[in-house]
């Protein structure tokens, strides 16, 4: 393996992420369009009404009560006076823009077209440095209009505190002025420009996941930059990746499946290996079910088959052929000698054995009675199949070296990253175990990722199918209408 070869890109890789990120794609595309109906919207309120003034004010916070009385009982305020009207100022701000009290404002001056929130969402309130003081900021179209709203804002917030909170005045520091602002003139054509720099950068960051994580995309890779032999690419199957059990009578015939398990028998028996585990870089890389399909079809072959279940933590073989396991039929009461080897194993068919693992609150590691037992009941089996942990994940699936002859190493397409295969396989390379091939499983191209994309956008909206059935229906009967045409056929009025 030559760790410092790179995967090249390609037109159709660029093609396959552009289409899996469409999500990306959409969701920045929109944000840029909303953008632009937003500048729009400014330019047309600064830039054709060209009226926007800035009210200002500023007022201070007092602890005086409904009888104007500070809480101290005298006519000047007292340190602890002061102290309560900044421990309310916080929250006389949330007063200030609340819902009613901007009602209020609206129903006092007549303010027709404006709803509270409008109101609240023009309305600036700045504590100045953690003191009693507010400073207050009003964006509104007409100058006297916006005047008469802030000093009412005033007036019904003094009113609103002593109501609310028994206790806090309101008094005015500087009175409301008003600044006219310049506006500013943005074309009609914004939104397109805000739209298209949304798309650049939805179409980068779907790019960017694959220049930043890297991962495999296409079979030949595991051969040209991991030197794994190829023994099979499998195509992404979505009802195959669900299936949650192996039966013999309806274990689907899959060409691909069984052409692996042909290469993988071959090359076994002209190396003469008796035992392999198979391994990945992760979990979720499709590894169990493919070796669990693999052993059924080599024992559907006539040939003697033991699958073991090692990924102790995550153990996944046993329910792929029964519903319910037994202790003293796994792995974990073999070890632990509640089992012997005979009746530890569970039968599957003709040909074909399961020791399976059962999880447990506190899984042991592997250790030399485990090892000792998988080896002692794999004798008198063609092959022995071992479903390991990932190694990417796992060390100590290593251990397994000292019992098996092999390794195989399972790919899942767009999963892992490059460097994490090639971590994983320069720690299998560095145990000395040799690795008989590799296979590419769910193996998808740009076409498939357009595929699964429609099926999913059209479960989202059910209308979508319809309107593609409706047109491939359409496109079909033109297509047949041509045809009639191009070879001169004639309807029967012509005959008659």
């Amino acid at each position: 393996m030559d760790s410092n070869k790179k995967i090249p890109l390609n037109k159709s890789d660029i093609l396959y992420h552009l289409i899996k990120g469409w999500r990306v794609i959409a969701v920045s595309t929109l944000v840029g369009l909303i953008a632009g109906v937003a500048l729009i919207g400014v330019g047309y309120i600064r830039g054709e009404v060209t009226k926007e003034y800035r009210i200002t004010s500023s007022v201070a916070i007092v602890a005086l009560n409904q009888n104007n009385q500070f809480t101290s009982r005298s006519d000047n305020p007292y340190k602890s006076d002061v102290e309560i009207a900044r421990d309310i100022t916080e929250t006389s701000l949330y007063i200030f823009k609340s819902e009613k009290n901007m009602q209020d404002v609206i129903d006092k001056l007549s303010l027709k077209n404006v709803k509270a929130a409008t109101l609240s969402n023009n309305l600036s309130l700045k504590r100045y440095e953690d003191t009693e003081v507010i400073e207050m900021t009003l964006m509104w179209r007409s100058e006297r209009e916006g005047l008469e709203i802030m000093k009412n804002i005033i007036e019904v917030s003094d009113k609103s505190l002593i109501n609310t909170l028994k206790i806090g005045r309101v008094s005015l520091i500087n009175e409301p002025k008003a600044s006219f602002i310049v506006g500013e003139n943005i074309g009609i054509s914004t939104w397109i420009y805000a739209a298209v720099v949304g798309l650049a950068l939805g179409i980068l960051l779907a790019l960017l996941r694959f220049i930043l994580a890297t991962t495999v995309i296409n079979s030949s890779d595991l051969e040209e930059i991991f030197g794994l032999d190829l023994l099979g690419n499998i195509p992404m199957d979505e009802d195959f990746a669900k299936k949650k059990k192996i039966e013999n009578d309806d274990l689907p015939i899959r060409d691909d499946i069984i052409s692996v398990t042909h290469m993988l028998m071959n090359r076994m028996e002209r190396a003469n290996i008796h035992r392999v585990y198979v391994t990945s870089t992760k979990h979720d890389e499709g590894r169990t079910l493919l070796l669990a399909n693999i052993a059924f079809h080599m024992s559907e072959l006539g040939k003697k088959v033991l699958l073991i279940d090692c990924d102790i933590k995550n153990p996944q073989l046993g329910a792929l052929f029964k519903k319910q396991l037994k202790y003293e039929q796994t792995l974990n009461a073999l070890y632990r000698g509640d089992s012997d080897k005979v009746d530890a194993v569970l039968h599957v068919n003709g040909c074909l054995d399961l020791l399976p693992v059962i999880l447990e609150k506190n899984p042991d590691n592997f250790n030399d009675a485990m090892l000792h037992s998988i080896e002692s009941v794999s004798e008198g089996y063609d092959f022995v199949l071992i479903d390991a942990a990932p190694i990417g994940l796992e060390a100590g699936v290593l251990r397994l070296n000292e019992i098996t002859d092999a390794a195989l190493f399972v790919v899942r397409c767009d999963f892992a990253t490059v460097e994490s295969i090639k971590k994983a396989l320069l720690r299998i390379s560095k145990s000395g175990a040799p690795v008989i091939g590799g296979i590419f499983n769910a193996s998808s191209s740009w076409k498939d990722a357009f595929v699964r994309t429609q099926k999913h956008m059209e479960k989202l909206d059910p209308t979508m199918a319809l309107e593609r059935r409706a047109k491939k229906k359409e496109k079909k009967n033109k297509k047949k209408a041509t045809k009639k045409k191009k070879f001169g056929e004639i309807d029967e009025s012509s005959e008659e």
